[in-house]
């Protein structure tokens, strides 16, 4: 995560490519921008380091549940969406379907981020068809459902909103791994 307030995608991708960097990917959020890069460069391009998230071990995380919604409440959504990724592999049934949803609702952030909205809509249209129960995380889910779908919606905060209270109906449960139906 950089420190580059107000900046835009473009200044951000320029400044990384003069500071000899290959850029991945950018991604604007409220409060914050999150540029993929490669190369020695990253102390010259006058962008903060804040955070560096490890791609070989993001997948790795203790407890997935957790560290996506952690991830998803920051607006960490590609990270999050990695993350989720693998346990929704892992899990069959609705408890699988519901995992998702969550990560293509990621992925429709991540797409918002990058200032694609019409692919972001189109993949949370999408997203809505997956099968889920929505009792998972206390009934949140059913209220991320209808939030979703619902025209305008600005996506990053909607799913901040989301975790946080999903992480808090966490704290109240003995497991925060999903029952397999």
């Amino acid at each position: 995560m950089l420190g580059c307030a107000g900046a835009s995608r473009d200044e951000l991708r320029s400044r990384a490519l003069a500071a000899g960097l290959r850029v991945i990917d950018v991604r604007l959020d409220d409060d914050h921008a999150e540029v993929d890069v490669e190369g020695e460069g990253c102390a010259d391009w006058g962008c903060a380091v804040l955070d560096v998230v490890d791609v070989e071990t993001i997948e790795g995380a203790g407890d997935p549940l957790r560290r996506g919604l952690e991830l998803m409440s920051m607006g960490r959504f590609w990270e999050a969406h990695e993350v989720l990724e693998s346990l929704w592999r892992g899990t069959p049934g609705l408890a699988g379907g519901s995992l998702g949803f969550l990560v293509k609702c990621c992925a429709a952030a991540v797409h918002a981020q990058r200032g694609r909205m019409e692919s972001a809509r189109e993949i949370a249209r999408r997203s809505m068809a997956a099968p889920v129960d929505e009792r998972y995380l206390g009934g949140l889910l059913a209220d991320l459902r209808r939030e979703c779908g619902a025209p305008d919606r600005d996506l990053g905060r909607v799913l901040r909103e989301f975790a946080r209270r999903a992480l808090g109906a966490l704290a109240g449960e003995n497991s925060g791994r999903p029952a397999a139906n």
